[in-house]
């Protein structure tokens, strides 16, 4: 439900913007510029790093939690999240490939990703292509196990344990 703005609410949002002033064509421009991503400037720029894409490229076992004894569910420790609700498949992506990263340097070894249901009948929601992004590098190379789905508690059919490859010296 919508409702209607009061008058109160009105006048403060009127002082608040008296200072305010439209941006210019060129202030336009740079902001709607497209960013390069990180992943094309390191295959540019480094040959070593494609040759290491090669190689790792291939099929993450894909366990379901299920599957597991009560034992193994019981003990499972998160050391971080990272909640994907109402980020863009863009902005999830990149948004998962630096947690990863993030993840595997501090020598995390299980993380969550809550990325929501979403609607059920969609393939183009996050909960979908994230196991499509694991497979492929850059981000392949942080994981070393993806579990879905997660325990209830812990978002369900909504969300993924991800095991961190260790990051070696």
């Amino acid at each position: 439900m919508k409702r209607k703005i009061t008058p109160e609410e009105m006048h403060l949002w009127q002082n608040e913007m008296k200072g305010v002033k439209p941006l210019s064509i060129e202030q336009k421009k740079t902001l709607s510029s497209p960013i390069e991503h990180p992943k094309k400037q390191l295959q540019v720029q480094c040959p070593v790093a494609r040759k290491i894409e090669r190689r790792t490229i291939g099929t993450l076992p894909m366990v379901p939690l299920h599957k597991f004894g009560r034992k193994e569910l019981r003990h499972i420790i998160i050391d971080a999240r990272l909640d994907l609700h109402g980020m863009t498949l863009e902005e999830g992506h990149i948004a998962l490939e630096g947690f990863l990263q993030h993840a595997q340097k501090k020598g995390f070894k299980t993380v969550l990703i809550i990325t929501g249901k979403g609607a059920l009948s969609s393939q183009n929601t996050l909960r979908h292509y994230l196991p499509r992004w694991v497979e492929e590098p850059p981000i392949r190379n942080f994981v070393s196990i993806l579990h879905h789905p997660a325990k209830s508690c812990d978002g369900g059919q909504g969300a993924f344990y991800i095991g961190i490859k260790r990051l070696r010296k």
